[in-house]
């Protein structure tokens, strides 16, 4: 080959190799070109979607599905989801709040988990109903009673007193030191931690209106209700047991302790002839009579003791029942207690039965055992009702343990003591008039009650009230003007005894059965000739978690 030749085939072999490298870079180019579109079409999708997260996010946030999804109507008004959950949420850790500290406790014997979600949870099996369906229920109930009243007392020109309509303009105020104390920025971003997205600061007041005006109008109906004594005396005439109360010992003596012999099938269930039966009843009598014949309470503890049933149980003793109202007496035992022949000391026994029926409606008595019962006395509850003011020391400072149980030592006891004692003195040191003793308690006392000059009203037997505080509200010798350095469970309480009210227990206990028949007819009146429906309740905390509330 020639010199010519050969540079000839290097200049095609180059260009041959200049070819195939552009065609690989053009390849690579188009490669490049698709992973690019691909990429960027991904990139796209990635942002988009991002967008839209962010975007239902933002919309969900801002709470306006709730606010224009109508959970409820009741009459002419609609409430939308952030309304019903207000209602909600309040009829939850308000059915909660009612077991305190012990609520997972209380709660879990009804069937509630409260780690759980509440539409998790049934509450019957048959037909479905989760827990979440009693709280909404309970929550359109109150929906519709609450503005039921708000309407009629609209339509009446009802109008807050200047103090109600302060306390609802001052809980604007508060909602701000709840916020704060929450660790809060703000009072919306409170509310929607609490009740859920939409809820604002305007539509809670606004609820809280209805609320208020709701509860005050009955209120004032309640308040409105007067007895005198006419109608006091007929009500009293038609069943007098009914207000008074029993001192009395029992002991029961049951049929079970005395069975013996039964067959025990494969499943380990034990059965008894009638033979058997009617053996132990026997013996239950026999031994019901027996004690039935002990002279007094002590005579028939000894007698309980010594039975053979109760060789191996160290308390085995009669129960001393005291201030029992006739209604909280087993009924059996009524008729014999109420008997007006009745005296101290009488004794007796009785038998308890029960009834079932059988497929074809047959009646058959059983005799489950005997009372054995010792009068003691009747209390008519002729005691006038208490009136009395006090002014609160608390304790301060204590040890708080992993229970929540604050305990106080002695020399804290002792400071907030000396400080009650300190106050005592100052009143004698003055005017000692009932209106000098409310304005010591309107500046130094501790309790809720300061703003009324701690009056406490109506005190009675059965009083919801500290043992120390309504044993000397009630002591038989307290005179209008006593005045004393108590202790209770809270701290230290300067007393002073208003006098007696105008009413006694018994008349007392008698008017506030008539205004209960008679506030309830008049508020079941109202709420009937209302309605509520369901609507769209997909946006209510329905999912709630009790221990998160």
């Amino acid at each position: 080959m020639s010199a010519s030749d050969k540079k000839k085939l290097r200049k095609e072999q180059a260009a041959a190799q200049l070819s195939e490298r552009q065609r690989q870079e053009q390849a690579e180019a188009k490669k490049l070109k698709r992973i690019t579109v691909t990429f960027v079409a991904i990139m796209l999708v990635v942002a988009l979607t991002a967008i839209g997260v962010l975007g239902v996010r933002a919309v969900n946030h801002s709470g306006i599905i709730d606010k224009n999804t109508i959970a409820a109507t009741t009459g002419e008004h609609k409430l939308n989801s952030v309304q019903m959950n207000y209602y909600l949420n309040d009829c939850i850790r308000n059915w909660a709040s009612g077991y305190g500290e012990n609520l997972s406790v209380y709660a879990g014997m009804m069937g509630l988990d409260v780690n759980k979600p509440i539409n998790e949870q049934i509450t019957d099996e048959k037909t479905g109903k989760t827990w979440a369906d009693q709280f909404l229920q309970d929550a359109l109930n109150k929906a519709k009673s609450d503005y039921a009243l708000y309407d009629k007392a609209m339509a009446e020109g009802f109008k807050l007193t200047e103090d109600q309509q302060e306390a609802l303009d001052m809980s604007g105020e508060q909602l701000k030191l709840y916020a704060m104390y929450s660790g809060y920025s703000n009072v919306n971003a409170y509310l929607r931690a609490m009740y859920g997205y939409g809820s604002t600061t305007e539509s809670f007041m606004e609820y809280n209106k209805i609320v208020t005006i709701a509860q005050a109008y009955y209120n004032q109906y309640n308040d409105g209700l007067k007895y005198d004594d006419a109608a006091i005396r007929e009500q009293d005439s038609k069943n007098p047991n009914n207000y008074n109360a029993f001192n009395y010992v029992s002991y029961y003596v049951a049929t079970s302790s005395y069975l013996t012999g039964g067959t025990t099938d494969d499943k380990g269930n034990k059965t008894y002839t009638e033979e058997e039966k009617n053996a132990a009843v026997k013996k239950a009598e026999d031994t019901a009579k027996a004690l039935a014949s002990s002279a007094d309470v002590e005579a028939l503890d000894k007698a309980i003791k010594a039975l053979e049933i109760n060789k191996d149980k160290t308390d085995a003793a009669s129960t001393k029942n005291t201030s029992v109202m006739y209604s909280g007496i087993p009924s059996v035992l009524q008729s014999w207690l109420a008997d007006k022949a009745r005296v101290a000391g009488d004794i007796t026994y009785i038998a308890s039965e029960s009834v079932s029926k059988d497929a074809d409606g047959k009646e058959t008595k059983t005799i489950n055992g005997y009372y054995v019962v010792i009068f003691q006395s009747r209390d008519e509850n002729l005691q006038a009702l208490a009136n009395v003011r006090h002014l609160l020391v608390k304790f301060t400072g204590g040890t708080t343990d992993s229970d929540g149980n604050t305990t106080y030592s002695d020399a804290e006891k002792e400071a907030a003591k000396t400080e009650a004692e300190k106050y005592l003195k100052e009143w004698e040191a003055g005017a000692k008039t009932e209106d000098s003793f409310i304005e010591l308690v309107k500046k130094n006392s501790d309790d809720g009650t300061a703003t009324e000059g701690g009056l406490i009203e109506d005190i009675h037997r059965d009083s919801n009230l500290v043992p120390t505080f309504k044993n000397w509200a009630l002591d038989a010798d307290r005179k209008a003007g006593d005045t004393e350095v108590i202790v209770s469970e809270y701290g230290y309480h300067v007393m002073y005894y208003v006098g007696d009210d105008d009413m006694n227990y018994r008349d007392y206990m008698i008017s506030e059965e008539l205004r209960a028949a008679d506030l309830e007819k008049w508020h079941t009146g109202i709420t009937d000739a209302a309605t509520i429906t369901a609507g769209n309740t997909k946006r209510l905390n329905l999912d709630a978690v009790l221990s998160y509330m």
